[in-house]
């Protein structure tokens, strides 16, 4: 959005507008947080299944080991693609931030709050979305690790 663009809006219409963007951002995130439990809870069930299950000399313990090691490194690639795009949303509602702030300042909306929330709550909501899927990386190494 250019200047001459927010200049034609009043001042709550181009509060609206970035709050609804940062809303959508905000949906965002949570169904890629909701994707990336999904699909962690799946691979560590397939993992705890395949580890209760192996036993050497074994006609399937070949593909056991193979799916033993597969595993984590499929999980560690889900991590990293939803992390990438939880970062991505944290960027863009950054931006819708930032671009608010420079066009309102100076001129406050009085009664409304403010377009993102407040500083404390913001960096306490995106906890989730920005480290669980570095935990889980960490674990996922970890396990990777020790596998051998």
């Amino acid at each position: 959005m250019n200047t001459s663009t927010a200049a034609s809006l009043s001042p709550t219409e181009f509060y609206s507008l970035i709050r609804g963007q940062i809303e959508h951002e905000d949906n965002l995130i949570g169904q890629r947080l909701s994707w990336f439990i999904t699909s962690q809870s799946f691979f560590f069930t397939a993992y705890a299944i395949v580890v209760s299950n192996m036993k050497p000399g074994t006609p399937m313990h070949h593909q056991q080991r193979l799916l033993y090691l597969v595993i984590p490194v499929a999980a560690l690639a889900s991590c990293s693609l939803i992390y990438c795009t939880a970062i991505a949303g944290h960027l863009a509602i950054t931006a819708l931030r930032r671009l608010y702030e420079r066009e309102s300042a100076g001129n406050p909306l009085l009664g409304l709050p403010p377009v993102h929330g407040f500083r404390r709550t913001q960096v306490l909501g995106e906890a989730g979305p920005l480290y669980l899927p570095a935990i889980f990386v960490i674990l996922w190494i970890f396990l990777l690790y020790n596998a051998s």
